[in-house]
């Protein structure tokens, strides 16, 4: 079909040609007009099978097709596995460093305590004081931790609560749009709050945006979350930045994350789940 018109052209050439040179009669006349009619009929619809015949020829196989996401979800797999661990060593540390040390000072100061209550009263109320004091340091600091490994909100009320809960402790001015209530699996929930909250975190840290507009919609095919901010732009995806690691993430969800950031901004940061992943 791809040869039609061409063809339908080199007709009309040799046919009408023929007629200025005398050579033909009104044979030539009709092989050219055909030529040509031929070639104008054809032209619209002759490329239309290319990409159905190059993508049945030179299209990968189904074997090929099958190694290759194979290669992929065993990458995804190794870094899923990674970020896990780097999230455990981080509980770790945030429990060694903050709630433990202060719970074991609690008990050093109620032991002491209980040892002056009888020879120095003054002294032991102050020890409670202060014994006090670290225990409700101590419980803030723990539900710190509870928040950052999943947020309550999250689980009681859904996606699209837990951040308008979360932009209400932003620092920057943001409004929330959604029109769909979203009722999805608690991992894909938790990858795409963390997602914002990263890209929400990037805007007032290394854009000095004030203000920023987050978009929850749900289509056809896709969980989409758009977040835009009015910073100075210039944001890239670098191999070992927090935007690759949260476009990994996304993408145990055949997810992507695609981002938008021309110099002086804004930038606009895009989040997609298809359906079938939910």
């Amino acid at each position: 079909m791809a040869s039609l018109p061409p063809a339908g052209v080199a007709a009309a050439v040799l046919g009408l040609g023929s007629l200025g040179q005398g050579e033909s009669g009104p044979a030539g006349r009709v092989v050219g007009a055909l030529g040509l009619v031929v070639a104008l009929a054809g032209a619209p619809y002759a490329w239309r099978p290319v990409e159905p015949v190059a993508v049945r020829f030179l299209g990968p196989s189904p074997a090929m097709a099958l190694a290759d996401r194979v290669d992929e979800l065993t990458a995804q797999r190794a870094d899923t596995t990674v970020a896990q661990a780097a999230e455990i060593r981080r509980i770790e540390r945030d429990l060694h460093d903050g709630a433990q040390a202060r719970l074991v000072a609690l008990g050093l100061s109620l032991a002491t305590a209980e040892k002056l209550m009888e020879t120095d009263p003054d002294q032991a109320r102050a020890l409670m004081r202060e014994a006090r004091v670290g225990a409700a340091t101590s419980l803030t600091e723990l539900r710190d931790l509870v928040q950052g490994i999943n947020p309550p909100v999250l689980n009681d009320r859904g996606l699209v609560d837990a951040v308008r809960a979360l932009v209400l402790d932003s620092p920057l001015e943001a409004a929330v749009s959604a029109d769909v209530r979203l009722s999805l699996d608690p991992p894909i929930e938790s990858a795409l709050y963390f997602g914002t909250t990263e890209l929400l975190t990037n805007a007032v840290k290394h854009a000095h945006a004030t203000r920023a507009r987050i978009s929850i919609a749900r289509d056809d095919t896709a969980i989409v979350i758009d977040v835009e901010d009015n910073g100075r732009g210039g944001a890239r995806v670098r191999a070992d930045g927090g935007l690759a690691g949260l476009r990994r993430r996304l993408a145990v969800f055949d997810g992507t994350l695609e981002v938008t950031s021309p110099a002086g901004g804004p930038t606009r940061a895009r989040m997609m789940v298809p359906c079938e992943s939910l």
